[in-house]
């Protein structure tokens, strides 16, 4: 099935009601537009003795319950009784309150819901329960060691994912808090097509899945200490992102604490994707980098061979590169200790971005090797 209509296809309310009023005329209704700031409905649709009235809403997010009551209310009230039916039609669907008060209506209510598609319209049959939500994708990004920018890989692994359309709920499980510090209670991600998406930071000792009942994907900004975090919450992580640096000095050493960060993860979770990331990238120049890549290599080995679902990704197919954007976001952060960033650092200039361009191949990456379901099926 396709998808509902996307609000961001249809440019204002006056073409959702044209596209709507062409799906109806084409199930053989008349259809007439109401008279301009007519209360209560949009369309008047005919059909032999049957007259109804239509209620458009052209939504972001689903529809309320009170929309629905005042519709139904109209349908009570003198002018509303003259008409045999009343369809109320919306782009995106219904939220739980509204399914519920759904339930309450008998079969011979007056009122029938739909969601507007591209080619068709889908009538919500109230007296069938809803399918359960999907079930959310969790990402980890852990280490046993801090200072390797833990925490900027899951804000803007986030900001990624949300640039592709999917509400992201961020979960602070660190002690130190400085996913808050650099976010505060979330960030808005514009869409390039008109319609945004959010990132809502929750502190992990107040995390309830349906705290976020909107957002598709979480992602846990984890303690170094793994006993710090929540045992259920590591037990359902899908992937997890294993920062590190790629300095000579520090690879040899890196490579024993990932080790270790490893074990511990699958004390607890033997089922997640496990994906070692260089971040802070310079390139070293060709000879080094190659020198640099087989000790890399090494390091991870032997595990590699003992687990299937552990990834060493090579820094020249994926990386976070050291930039500028990267550098003064944070410098914004250390002068305005009061003051989280509002926006991550994804804006262009001279038409690129390193840091969007990153987290972007990042998330491709991992539907590549892994398979991120939700992905995928959008």
């Amino acid at each position: 099935m396709s998808s509902p209509l996307e609000p961001q296809s249809i440019r204002s309310f006056p073409e959702f009601k044209q596209h709507v009023a062409e799906l109806i005329h084409k199930a053989d209704w008349t259809v007439e537009t109401a008279k301009i700031n007519q209360p209560g409905y949009d369309l008047v649709v005919k059909k032999g003795n049957l007259v109804g009235v239509v209620q458009l809403k052209w939504l972001i997010g689903n529809v309320t319950a009170p929309q629905l009551l005042r519709f139904a209310d109209f349908l009570d009230f003198d002018e509303g009784k003259k008409f045999n039916f009343g369809w109320f039609i919306t782009t995106k669907g219904f939220g739980g309150p509204a399914l519920a008060l759904m339930k309450t209506w008998g079969k011979d209510t007056k009122i029938r819901c739909w969601i507007a598609y591209e080619n068709k319209l889908i009538m919500i049959d109230h007296t069938v329960p809803p399918p359960p939500p999907p079930k959310k994708v969790y990402f980890g990004v852990f280490t046993c060691k801090g200072g390797v920018g833990k925490t900027t890989v899951a804000g803007h692994l986030a900001g990624a994912l949300a640039l592709q359309g999917f509400n992201v709920a961020l979960v602070d499980l660190d002690p130190e808090q400085n996913l808050q510090k650099l976010v505060g209670d979330g960030v808005f991600v514009p869409n390039p097509k008109g319609v945004g998406t959010t990132i809502q930071v929750f502190d992990g000792d107040d995390w309830d899945e349906d705290a976020a009942r909107d957002c598709q994907i979480v992602i846990c900004d984890c303690s170094p200490a793994l006993e710090r975090n929540p045992s259920d919450i590591i037990k359902r992580l899908d992937y997890c992102i294993i920062p590190t640096t790629f300095n000579p000095l520090g690879i040899s050493k890196h490579g024993k604490v990932i080790q270790e960060t490893v074990t511990q993860i699958r004390e607890i979770n033997n089922e997640a994707h496990l994906f070692v990331l260089v971040n802070n990238f310079k390139d070293p120049g060709i000879k080094r980098l190659r020198l640099l890549k087989e000790v890399y290599s090494n390091a991870y080995k032997e595990i590699s061979k003992k687990d299937n679902k552990f990834h060493c990704i090579d820094p020249e197919e994926v990386c976070i590169r050291a930039s500028d954007l990267l550098y003064y976001w944070g410098i914004h952060i250390l002068e305005n200790p009061e003051n989280p960033a509002s926006r991550l650092a994804f804006d262009l200039v001279g038409g690129r971005c390193y840091p969007r361009e990153d987290f972007i191949n990042l998330a491709d990456y991992i539907e590549r090797q892994a398979g991120i379901g939700i992905l995928r099926a959008n």
